[in-house]
């Protein structure tokens, strides 16, 4: 006999699932945000770098150990970017991976 909870329960896990889902098209536009992000970070590192290049001797003593924690936050931050693309790409091929079974003649 089922009972009210276990039609809920059941009923639940079913919305769950179709509200995780994700379509194709809104993993393509995050992973085209993340790449953009990325890409933006990378810049800001060289112009951070620039930066450091043209500074003049006056002014290292004050800024050398402010510009090296910049650049180790955006290098983490670079890292982290990296993470994430992989998780998200590795999601991507887990939920849209076809599984062949091969026919036994």
């Amino acid at each position: 006999m089922i009972n009210e909870n276990q039609v809920k329960d059941i009923l639940e896990k079913i919305l769950i699932e179709e509200t995780s889902k994700v379509s194709r098209y809104d993993f393509s536009k995050i992973q085209f945000k993340i790449d953009e992000l990325e890409n933006s970070l990378i810049e800001t590192m060289k112009e951070l770098r620039k930066l450091e290049e043209s500074m003049p001797t006056g002014l290292e003593s004050l800024t050398k150990g402010r510009t090296n924690t910049i650049s180790t936050n955006l290098s983490d931050s670079h890292k982290l970017i990296k993470v994430l693309k992989d998780k998200i790409r590795t999601h991507k091929r887990k939920i849209y991976s076809q599984s062949i079974e091969e026919k036994k003649k």
